[in-house]
């Protein structure tokens, strides 16, 4: 058995960037954001821009793989 960390990363070059895909409700984080009222989507938006830094901001995730052979 081996097991292995799958890395991806994306760098957006501002908040802006990066929260435009949130709009298009794609997504279970699209749909969540779709879901709430207007008030409540721009209370969210600026949350994450105090939270995040103007730009560039990274973004990155990981998956664990294990292969296995019998």
């Amino acid at each position: 058995m081996q097991a292995s960390a799958l890395i991806v990363g994306v760098r957006y070059d501002s908040f802006e960037q990066w929260w435009e895909p949130f709009t298009l409700g794609v997504g279970p984080a699209g749909a969540y954001v779709a879901s709430l009222t207007p008030e409540r989507r721009g209370a969210l938006r600026e949350h994450c821009r105090q939270l995040l830094p103007a730009g560039p901001v990274d973004v990155s995730a990981t998956a664990w793989a294990v292969t296995c052979r019998t």
